[in-house]
Parts: structure tokens; C-alpha cells; sequence
């Protein structure tokens, strides 16, 4: 089987588990995210590198981490004009030793932060917000934590984005310098951010090499061998 017929059963197989597996019911409270696809979900668009797929963010569909080394557009279409936003990226395995959508324990380094955004204008982020190695030409943004790809040392991580209509322009202070063990429970209830307005997420995967590369292709795993022992305990949130 060549490369690129093992990256199309790759993606199809995997499509397949994530679209049978059970999304995160409604979080209890306003600062507890559920990692799911919102009913007006938020439109994520990633520039794919050698566009072998579609860019689009779907409701757990699956990516090639090394695919997706810039930030993508997000557009929330129902976004006011006179309000503004917080955008927010954040990864809730932090490097399980796991594959979603496999039940396993998150990772010691979860949640993990990738992307935070204040003080976004509805109107720009009704027309799409662009970012660019950390910088925006959209006035007024404060960018947080500038967009940072999924770097994964094995199997699968999910990637959740959300965006927060704001009570008012937000005079938000440095992130500290970890971006794990995120405490977005924290900054959401700092910020009176309440509930997302919209989400969605995705599912990167690490490779050992790309399958379109042509190179030989080891599967997800570091050592070059499959995994066999994954699966047990219980995913949260």
C-alpha cells in the first residue's frame, strides 16, 4: 500500500471513530469547557501544508500536526460589531499516554493553552480573524499567547476552541510562562468571560513520518513500534 492510500485509511478510519463516539455533555457550570462543536459552531480554517485535505475544523475531524504549523482564520459569524472577544485555544489531554477517542487519563502537562486572543472587535472576528507569526494587522488585539501548534510526542491529542463575548474591553495582564496545567477555569472566572458563545474542536495526530512524504510510515508511534496497551481509565472533561 502506498503513502498516500495509508493516509487516506488513516483519516477515513479515524473519521469514522470520532464521528461514533459520544461528544461532552453541557459543562455544570460556566468556567467548565466541554469539548465539543457548539450548535452555531465557530468556523476554524487551517491553511493545510500541501493541501492534501481540507482545512476545515469539524466537529473532532482529524489533522497531521505537522500540517498545521500556522494559526488558522476563525470567523463567528454571529459576532456584534459593538462588542468584542476572547479567543481561546486549549489542548485537555496535554500528551495522554492515549490515542483519542480511546478512554484515557489526560497527560501530566493537561490542560495545555495554544492560543489566547483578547479584545477582538465583532466585526473582524464576524469577517474571520487572521494571525500571523503572532501578529495581526486587526487593531486593538491583545494577543495573549500567540497561536502554538500541536507539538505532540506520540498518538493523538484534542484541540478545543471557544470564543467569549467579553462584558467590556478587558485590560488583561501577561500570561505567566508555562502554558501547562492552564488554569482556564481561573481565567475565565477572572475575566467574567461566562459561557462560550461558540466552539469547536479537532484531533492532531503525531506520525512518524507524513504519509504523504512517501517516506516509510512507522504509524504514530515514536519507537517505531504500534501500541498495544492503551485504552484504559476515563477521559475528562
Amino acid at each position: 500500500m502506498g503513502g498516500r492510500q495509508v493516509a487516506l485509511v488513516l483519516l477515513w478510519s479515524a473519521a469514522a471513530c470520532l464521528a461514533t463516539s459520544v461528544l461532552a455533555e453541557e459543562p455544570a457550570t460556566s468556567d467548565a469547557l466541554a469539548f465539543r462543536c457548539s450548535p452555531d459552531p465557530l468556523e476554524v480554517t487551517f491553511a493545510i501544508v500541501g493541501r492534501h485535505y481540507s482545512g476545515r475544523v469539524h466537529c473532532g475531524n482529524l489533522f497531521l500536526a505537522t500540517d498545521i504549523p500556522d494559526a488558522p482564520v476563525v470567523a463567528y459569524g454571529s459576532a456584534e460589531a459593538d462588542r468584542v472577544y476572547t479567543l481561546m485555544m486549549v489542548d485537555p489531554d496535554g500528551n495522554a499516554q492515549g490515542s483519542w477517542p480511546d478512554p484515557v487519563q489526560p497527560g501530566k502537562n493537561a490542560p495545555v493553552r495554544h492560543w489566547i486572543v483578547g479584545n477582538i472587535p465583532g466585526d473582524a472576528l464576524a469577517d474571520g480573524y487572521v494571525e500571523r507569526h503572532g501578529k495581526t494587522e486587526v487593531e486593538g488585539v491583545d494577543i495573549l499567547e500567540p497561536y502554538r501548534y500541536p507539538h505532540i510526542p506520540g498518538v493523538s491529542d484534542r484541540y478545543g476552541l471557544f470564543v467569549f463575548e467579553q462584558p467590556g474591553r478587558i485590560a488583561f495582564e501577561p500570561l505567566g510562562d508555562s502554558i501547562i496545567n492552564f488554569d482556564y477555569a481561573g481565567f475565565i472566572e477572572k475575566h467574567r468571560l461566562g459561557r462560550p458563545k461558540a466552539s469547536n474542536f479537532f484531533v492532531a495526530l503525531y506520525t512518524s513520518a507524513s504519509p504523504f512524504s512517501g517516506k516509510p510510515f512507522h504509524g504514530n508511534d515514536v519507537k517505531n513500534t504500534w501500541h498495544r496497551d492503551y485504552g484504559e481509565g476515563s477521559l475528562v472533561p
